[in-house]
């Protein structure tokens, strides 16, 4: 397979008893381009690859959560019937990228366990800039139309268009996140996020996992402190009269979303579970 630029400067490991190959590569995506990508590691084929990934901050050349983002490699893999990447493997590559890109410093690390087809699986690491963290977004109602669950079973599954289209038509809009709703109206996911809505009654709701998005670790760590939080079908009338919106990924964990579609959601500032929610994604790590 011929390289790629940004493979030039990374190394590959050879197969060995179905054990992973483990490569290196320097992404090259602007900071604050994108918190999550879809794209698989294909060095410019059109194959399509099978498989998940997972990104990890990393915080003065720590990598933050390490063994959760192992853990949800080995149970996306199994999801989608894979062979089950080394926990140990993972673990080492995620060190060992983050030490040679950022050093003591800070940054993002992306790894994919996936095959092309007829192929065997690997793990891919990619690095980009972490960027300046927001304490708020601006967020507006996608023209895209979330496609259901399909056959990701809540994988954060590699080579999804549509997060590559949502991501794009944010980008373009000058705005944090677009918000994806299904055929029947209700809220799934973002282009790199989950959400958590306090609707008007009070109620702190996410949307149900069974409408197709991803199982995001950033959102994990918050339903394990706050394992009250449900699962439910969101429609647009819930978001008009939301008391709070809230944007939730494992790079940039709990954000309040302060501005939907042009117009403030509630008072347009950052509400309580807000003010509640984003420390205990801080204090976990």
């Amino acid at each position: 397979m011929p390289l790629s630029r940004s493979d030039v400067h990374g190394r590959s490991t050879p197969a060995r008893q179905r054990r992973p190959t483990h490569r290196f590569r320097s992404d090259s995506t602007p900071a604050g381009a994108r918190d999550a990508d879809s794209g698989g590691a294909s060095g410019g084929s059109t194959a399509r690859r099978v498989g998940s990934y997972t990104t990890a901050r990393v915080t003065g050349g720590r990598v933050e959560r390490v063994e959760r983002h192992a853990g949800r490699l080995q149970r996306d893999a199994a999801r989608l019937r894979l062979p089950l990447p080394e926990r140990v493997a993972i673990e080492s590559l995620f060190f060992e990228t983050a030490h040679e890109t950022f050093g003591a410093g800070d940054g993002i690390v992306r790894i994919e366990w996936s095959k092309r087809p007829g192929g065997e699986p690997e793990l891919i690491s990619t690095t980009r800039a972490l960027g300046p963290d927001p304490d708020r977004y601006c967020a507006r109602t996608s023209k895209l139309t979330h496609p259901g669950a399909e056959h990701r079973h809540n994988t954060k599954f590699v080579q999804v268009e549509i997060y590559d289209l949502a991501r794009d038509e944010a980008r373009e809009a000058g705005i944090d996140e677009v918000l994806l709703f299904d055929g029947d109206g209700l809220l799934v996911e973002g282009g790199a996020s989950n959400f958590i809505v306090v609707t008007e009654d009070g109620q702190v709701v996410t949307p149900a996992t069974e409408l197709g998005c991803v199982e995001g670790l950033g959102l994990g760590v918050v339903l394990d402190s706050r394992p009250e939080i449900e699962g439910e079908a969101i429609t647009r009338d819930d978001l008009a009269s939301a008391r709070e919106l809230m944007a939730c990924n494992g790079v940039r964990g709990v954000v309040p979303i302060i501005e939907l579609d042009g117009r403030p959601v509630a008072d347009g500032r950052p509400g309580v579970w807000a003010r509640k929610l984003r420390p205990i994604f801080f204090r976990e790590v």
